[in-house]
């Protein structure tokens, strides 16, 4: 039962990393996009760059990914090929090799810090040397021992102490 739920968290896990690997090459594809095909749209408008419509480019881009791409490749542009794959490369490394938020640091056990807080563990508490182990009855009279006034009698608990 414990390693059908471990196979499954891994699948979670490997299904979140591709879902995550997906949604960066669909968003740094569309930023190589946009800067492949800057260069030949400033050729283009050369004779009047301040005039040049800047934005319907861009919405064009993004409006039509795939088209632009397959124009791309058609013109065999170097700059579209070179970014494709560096986008490709930089994603599979950010999902695959990078770790994740949760490493040592998120269990206090591996290091200390103010206001951090476990519970112990009994190789800790249960020391040799330092702890003793008492019989219950022992341990009973010792309490009653320590509860003893003075005089050897019972105190009620509360003492009120003249000046």
């Amino acid at each position: 039962m414990k390693v059908i739920i471990k196979e499954w968290i891994l699948l979670k896990v490997m299904g979140i990393r591709l879902l995550l690997m997906a949604f960066l090459l669909a968003l740094f594809e569309l930023i190589v996009i946009n800067i492949a095909g800057i260069l030949p749209f400033l050729a283009a408008h050369k004779a009047n760059i301040s005039g040049a419509p800047f934005m319907a480019f861009v919405t064009e881009n993004l409006m039509n990914p795939i088209g632009t791409s397959t124009n791309m490749i058609e013109k065999k542009n170097p700059l579209f090929f070179i970014g494709s794959a560096a986008v490709i490369v930089l994603a599979v490394f950010m999902v695959f090799f990078t770790k994740g938020g949760k490493g040592k640091y998120e269990l206090a056990d591996k290091y200390g810090v103010h206001g951090s807080s476990r519970f112990a563990q009994n190789h800790e508490i249960f020391t040799h040397g330092e702890t003793v182990e008492v019989p219950a009855k022992q341990l009973m009279q010792d309490l009653e021992t320590s509860m003893l006034d003075s005089k050897g009698e019972k105190g009620s608990g509360l003492r009120l102490y003249e000046k």
